[in-house]
């Protein structure tokens, strides 16, 4: 235990004990400053970044060494409003405190990242992100809609590869503002008048930039507007690190503009060369066909049944007649035994006939009401009676029976 009151420090000792004090004070461990960039130089040799933080009052020195500037996303310069997380800590040989910066962002980026992360949660609940609602691309496209900035670096790059790879190809721009104030409304109309306009396939490029720069497509209208057109859409919007709303929702994800041509229209090269091989593919299939066919010909020229078409007519002929003169005979005796059945049925018929039988000598007698009588059980005197002869019939009276 150090007596303050009676020790007497050396320099370092002090400088050490400063020090100490900053790294082992819970405080000065994780603080979120906000100030003015001042003396932004960039990287320097040994990848670091030395810079101040200064405000009306103050300037306080800061570094962000190397392995946390990996991951630095912006491009940042003299006069930006940023908010720094990090921790004080002191540099014993200049007696120096600083303030070691563990990530950076410009002033406001929070609220920007926090409102976009809650957008992309309540879209996805919505099931706008799914694979199932994106379209396919068409694999040779005509008439291709382009929403970019005009005279920007992505309207060149999407021109040059697109006329590159498929001159088959009409591009179509439709010009809009980006970023900044009215731009996610002016990207809403164009990506609407692109969408009626007869395009098969849509690009909408941007080609990066910070998350300011982008906050247009992140705009709800923006994003719903893209999951609503009719027409597939490829986005360049940001890269892989900074991705927009409008890279999620949109057909196809591009992280440049010069990929964008390339998902966008095929290469002339590789379809041409793909075209020559299948022509090789069917010159092979024709020949190998023709020589099969070749090879049938010739059998069927050395067959000796077609040698002599005549004489295998005739032979036909022949067969044919044979085949008409036993079909006759086959009718004919069929006929015949049809004829004899029907005569041997006719007979039947004739020989069961009441009236064949009277004309025979027999009689039928029947009562006064028409009934035969089959028995002389049936009898009674002085019975009214009709006897039916084979020629006529005659009413008769039986007295006594």
């Amino acid at each position: 235990m150090i007596d303050f009151k009676n020790y007497v420090f050396s320099v370092t000792e002090l400088n050490q004990l400063i020090k100490d004090i900053f790294d082992n004070t819970p405080y000065f461990k994780n603080l979120r400053i906000k100030g003015e960039l001042s003396n932004w130089k960039g990287k320097n040799i040994s990848g670091h970044i030395y810079f101040s933080l200064k405000d009306n009052g103050s300037v306080l020195k800061c570094v962000l060494f190397k392995y946390d500037s990996l991951y630095l996303k912006d491009d940042f310069k003299d006069g930006d409003s940023v908010v720094l997380t990090g921790l004080i800590s002191s540099y014993v040989p200049s007696g120096t405190y600083q303030f070691i910066v563990k990530k950076i962002e410009k002033e406001g980026e929070g609220d920007i990242l926090l409102k976009k992360k809650e957008l992309i949660e309540k879209l996805d609940k919505e099931g706008l992100f799914l694979k199932e609602h994106k379209k396919e691309l068409p694999r040779f496209p005509i008439n291709i809609g382009v929403i970019v900035g005009k005279n920007s670096a992505a309207e060149r790059d999407i021109e040059f590869n697109i006329s590159r790879r498929w001159p088959l190809s009409k591009i179509n721009f439709y010009y809009s503002l980006v970023q900044g104030e009215g731009a996610s409304k002016d990207i809403v109309e164009n990506l609407i008048k692109a969408d009626q306009g007869n395009n098969d396939v849509l690009i909408l490029g941007r080609g990066g930039g910070s998350i300011e720069d982008l906050s247009a497509f992140d705009e709800e209208i923006v994003v719903r507007t893209i999951y609503s057109l009719k027409t597939p859409l490829i986005s360049a919007i940001g890269h892989e690190i900074n991705k927009s709303i409008s890279d999620l929702v949109s057909d196809a994800y591009a992280s440049t503009p010069t990929q964008a041509a390339e998902l966008a229209v095929p290469d002339k090269e590789v379809i041409i060369e793909d075209l020559k091989q299948l022509k090789d593919n069917l010159d092979t299939t024709i020949n190998r066909y023709l020589s099969d066919l070749s090879n049938k010909i010739d059998l069927l020229r050395n067959n000796k049944v077609l040698t002599n078409l005549e004489n295998a007519f005739d032979v036909y002929i022949e067969r044919i007649n044979n085949y008409q003169i036993n079909l006759n005979n086959i009718i004919d005796n069929k006929i015949n035994l049809l004829n004899k059945d029907l005569l041997h049925k006719k007979d039947l018929i004739d020989s069961l006939n009441p009236k064949n039988i009277l004309e025979k000598g027999y009689t039928i007698i029947k009562d006064d009401k028409n009934n035969i009588i089959k028995s002389s059980n049936y009898l009674v005197d002085n019975l009214d009676g009709t006897i039916v002869f084979g020629d006529k019939e005659v009413e008769v009276n039986i007295k006594k029976r």
